[in-house]
């Protein structure tokens, strides 16, 4: 016969072995469907990047600026005209101090894609910091940056 003070060690453990097979369980029942959701994730965020610029990337906190606003900040830059096709982004708050690795990124993306930066020139615009990337390849591409005190504004172009 098994002593009484026995039972309860002895039922502690199939609890115990109990639990932790029902979580084994419930980890493995749910693994598919974090893997498809991963999956579905990953599907998703290709096909919105794929009708962005094809050589370049957003990063997180940036947004796509349009409509009368952007147009006149294009038309505003130097030898505009010689330019189409404009993108222009701005970017905020925490987003706003990624402009080394945006430039990095950017640049990165169009030397894979073939084109290779001919000039970089600095300005100075009242309190705003511009700088302009040109690149050349197959045609030419425009990288403009633009650095206010808290907003990050970028253009891309093509040459006409």
């Amino acid at each position: 016969m098994i002593p009484a003070h026995a039972r309860p060690r002895h039922d502690a453990r199939r609890t115990a072995a109990l639990g932790a097979l029902v979580g084994l369980l419930a980890v493995l029942a749910v693994a598919p469907a974090a893997r498809a959701q991963t999956l579905g994730e990953v599907m998703l965020v290709t096909a919105i990047m794929s009708d962005l610029h094809p050589v370049r990337s957003l990063p997180s906190g940036s947004l796509r600026a349009e409509g009368p606003g952007a147009v006149a900040l294009a038309a505003r830059l130097p030898d505009a005209a010689a330019w189409t096709d404009w993108e222009v982004y701005t970017a905020t708050g925490l987003a706003a101090l990624l402009e080394p690795g945006l430039v990095h990124n950017i640049e990165t993306e169009l030397m894979v894609a073939g084109y290779w930066r001919v000039s970089r020139e600095a300005s100075t615009v009242g309190s705003e910091h511009h700088v302009r990337h040109v690149f050349e390849g197959d045609g030419r591409v425009l990288l403009h940056v633009i650095r206010s005190a808290d907003t990050l504004i970028w253009l891309l172009a093509r040459g006409r």
